[in-house]
């Protein structure tokens, strides 16, 4: 039985499945399961807010140590809430469970909300979404809040759909965006698809939706409305007269484009503890973390406060990686856009910065964009460590997933991340290329580049982080 079916339309379910029912058990039941089931899982999602917002209230406690023995009370009290909803939650779905047959109860595998394809029966969404009276706009500066009540209704959302990284990539990058929206005849919103255009001399013009990161393409109520918007997006850049747009996704029936799928997102479900995450990883990471914390090392969390040590790691490790960094203001307009969803967590070693990565996190899912460590303490596992942390962050803020990252298969990032328990939900990159343009390959492991990777890795630090900005930021 598959159990997001089951519990998101429960009748679609009970109809597909009506021969593997237990004939004694009736739908009534069923029905009254699913409703308590469904309720406790609101419970979990708000208990899980409430969490978050008690870890995210340790920030601004700055040493207040009454302040900070009542945080560690509530959070104390808000984790057993959790660990009775979820005991609650599992005792509920084995119930279920047996109304059904053993050939019935094949569960699917579970992944984020925001990364399944726009599949949804009537009730997730509104109705009146026939295609024939949808209108296309480009929806310029006007009403960011409509377009973000629309992100934060659709369950297929991420953080990257929201309005305000427009302005963020704006503020950091100059680039003009075009943001497009779906109206139906009520001007209700029922899709969106923001997208960045670049243009460089050196790279050539282009638009993206989005670059920089791993998600916020196309966003709808159907997948008709999906394909009417991209097709109006091409439109409107073929007036521009562009050479290509790129649409990323994870949705593999999305339109009839040219696709790539050479990228996966690693994505790992937490347990309910870190006693549990410990035990799941296996021998191996525990004595390598193990390792690492002989070297007494002093973990940070925080935000803008930590930004200088997180830059100071990371620009280092790019250039040795050669590859050009972002500029500092970028991660700095982050935070102070996200201050709620974005974190910095910094490990040092006798008071040196030697390891550190940003977080982004929304949902019921965390996102580990950026990471770096210095070659010089890979040798003590430092990078084990930094990973157990932030996972560590996840599971304490009540996260449901841990987001790796994108890779391509079998690399070594990819076995990386798979040694953690991450498992790969496939990329799917759709082109739309103007008449006599080819499909982009602005990827790292191009030849062509293999001598300027070379040439960046022996810049001073200094030039590196003077003339990184000014090309990463027409690389997607």
């Amino acid at each position: 039985m598959d159990t997001k079916l089951l519990l998101q339309s429960p009748q679609k379910a009970i109809e597909a499945h009506w021969g593997d029912i237990d004939s004694c058990r009736s739908a009534e039941e069923i029905f009254s399961l699913v409703e308590r089931i469904n309720t406790t899982i609101v419970e979990i999602k708000s208990t899980k807010t409430r969490k978050q917002l008690c870890a995210r209230a340790f920030k601004s406690a700055n040493g207040n140590a009454d302040a900070i023995a009542s945080l560690k009370i509530q959070m104390q009290g808000i984790s057993k809430k959790l660990d009775q909803l979820n005991s609650q939650r599992k005792q509920l779905e084995q119930l279920l469970g047996t109304f059904f047959s053993e050939a019935a109860n094949e569960v699917v595998k579970t992944q984020p909300l925001s990364l399944l394809p726009n599949q949804f029966d009537s009730a997730t969404v509104k109705e009146g979404c026939d295609s024939g009276h949808i209108i296309y706009v480009e929806w310029g500066d006007k009403l960011p809040q409509q377009w973000d009540t629309y992100v934060s209704e659709h369950p297929n959302a991420s953080l990257y759909h929201r309005y305000h990284w427009r302005a963020v990539i704006t503020q950091s990058f100059g680039h003009q965006s075009h943001y497009f929206a779906a109206l139906d005849e009520q001007q209700a919103i029922v899709g969106i698809l923001p997208t960045t255009r670049l243009t460089s001399r050196l790279f050539g013009d282009f638009a993206i939706s989005l670059p920089y990161f791993n998600y916020g393409g196309v966003l709808a109520n159907n997948t008709s409305t999906a394909q009417g918007l991209i097709d109006f997006s091409a439109q409107y850049y073929q007036k521009l007269g562009v050479s290509h747009l790129e649409v990323r996704s994870t949705n593999a029936q999305l339109c009839s484009w040219p696709t790539t799928t050479d990228k996966v997102s690693m994505i790992r479900i937490l347990p309910d503890s870190t006693e549990q995450l410990g035990r799941e990883v296996g021998a191996k990471i525990r004595s390598q973390i193990k390792r690492a914390k002989r070297e007494q090392p002093e973990v940070l969390t925080g935000g803008l406060d930590l930004l200088d040590q997180f830059y100071r790691v990371f620009s280092v490790n790019m250039r040795d990686l050669g590859t050009p960094v972002y500029s500092k203001s970028f991660f700095a307009n982050i935070l102070k856009q996200w201050p709620a969803a974005a974190s910095i967590v910094v490990i040092r070693i006798k008071n040196r910065p030697v390891a550190a990565a940003m977080l982004l996190g929304e949902g019921e899912m965390l996102e580990i964009p950026w990471a770096s460590t210095l070659k010089q303490v890979n040798p003590m596992s430092i990078n084990m460590l930094l990973y157990w942390e932030v996972l560590s962050f996840a599971i304490e803020r009540g996260f449901t997933f841990f987001d790796f990252g994108r890779s391509t298969k079998d690399a070594n990032t990819y076995r990386f991340k798979k040694q953690w328990g991450a498992e790969p939900i496939q990329h799917h990159w759709y082109y739309w290329l103007n008449e006599g343009s080819q499909r982009p390959n602005l990827k790292p492991d191009n030849p062509k580049y293999s001598f300027a990777i070379k040439a960046w890795k022996l810049l001073p630090i200094r030039i590196a982080n003077i003339l990184g900005p000014l090309v990463v930021k027409n690389l997607p």
